[in-house]
């Protein structure tokens, strides 16, 4: 692919794995390289499985920042208008049906809904129960409310479900799991962690999300450009007229990618930008 794209217009960025380090931290390089884009008047969006409330506010903070793409594409946010531009999410009635599934593992599962994580005290009060490392654990604990029961939450609130998610202490349960779940037509189920399951609406991924966005701004696929590494950025990559890959990311998504850049560790996201930006 040619280096430099004057046309980028649009960049989406995954978090975990990709914009970040392994530390969770925004390096000074990149957090400049994203300022420059924004500058320029390239928007520059997260793009990530999180919830609106476990987005950083370093990075929502940095000026020009407007929109973000929350839990796998389910929404997406006009952070200056505090709007809603665009939804995919599983229907109230839906998610009620899969509890009944997911009990039949062993597993702690929560929901994203109304902009935030709802979690039962069962799971809540044991989440290092179940494999989680420690930050994520501390993500889990500032981004949930703790609720006594999940399903009497759902019928008195009937919020559409943005994503439910999953960890497993065990790895062959979470395979078991995976294998039963993606069975399920109306479902799509991806992961972005190493012992975790994510569940959205059968049409809804970073990139659906992406290219509705796109549309919005009148800005065409082929002057989008999309980072990540985990397979919920699979269809964001494959799609974007600039897909690319980290090279610590899974071999899937290196395979449809048309870039693959340094590591998270090695400000891969503020490499690619570089290479394919004429930033000033």
């Amino acid at each position: 692919m040619e280096q430099k794209n004057k046309n980028v217009r649009l960049i989406g960025l995954d978090l975990d794995g990709t914009t970040l380090t392994s530390e969770k931290v925004l390096t000074p390089h990149t957090k400049e390289v994203l300022e420059k884009c924004l500058a320029e008047g390239i928007q520059v969006l997260p793009a990530t499985g999180r919830v609106k409330t476990g987005i950083p506010e370093y990075l929502t903070q940095i000026e020009g920042m407007r929109y973000v793409i929350l839990s796998n594409g389910a929404s997406v946010l006009d952070l200056k208008e505090d709007k809603v531009l665009y939804q995919n999410c599983i229907p109230w009635e839906r998610a009620l049906e899969l509890f009944d599934v997911l009990e039949t593992y062993h597993t702690f599962y929560d929901v994203y809904a109304l902009g935030t994580g709802w979690c039962e005290a069962r799971f809540y009060d044991n989440v290092g129960n179940y494999g989680i490392e420690k930050h994520i654990e501390n993500l889990v604990r500032t981004t949930r409310n703790r609720i006594d029961d999940l399903r009497v939450w759902m019928k008195e609130n009937k919020a559409p479900v943005e994503k439910i998610n999953m960890f497993f202490a065990r790895e062959e349960d979470r395979q078991r799991a995976f294998k039963e779940l993606r069975e399920i037509k109306d479902l799509a189920v991806t992961c972005s962690l190493g012992n975790n399951l994510e569940i959205n609406g059968a049409t809804c991924n970073k990139g659906d999300a992406m290219l509705h966005l796109g549309k919005i701004l009148d800005i065409p696929v082929e002057s989008i450009m999309a980072c990540g590494d985990g397979n919920n950025d699979f269809e964001m990559v494959k799609m974007a007229g600039v897909g690319v890959a980290m090279e610590n990311g899974e071999e899937s998504l290196k395979e449809v990618a048309d870039f693959v850049t340094k590591t998270n560790d090695e400000e891969g996201v503020a490499y690619a930008i570089e290479y394919f930006c004429d930033l000033k």
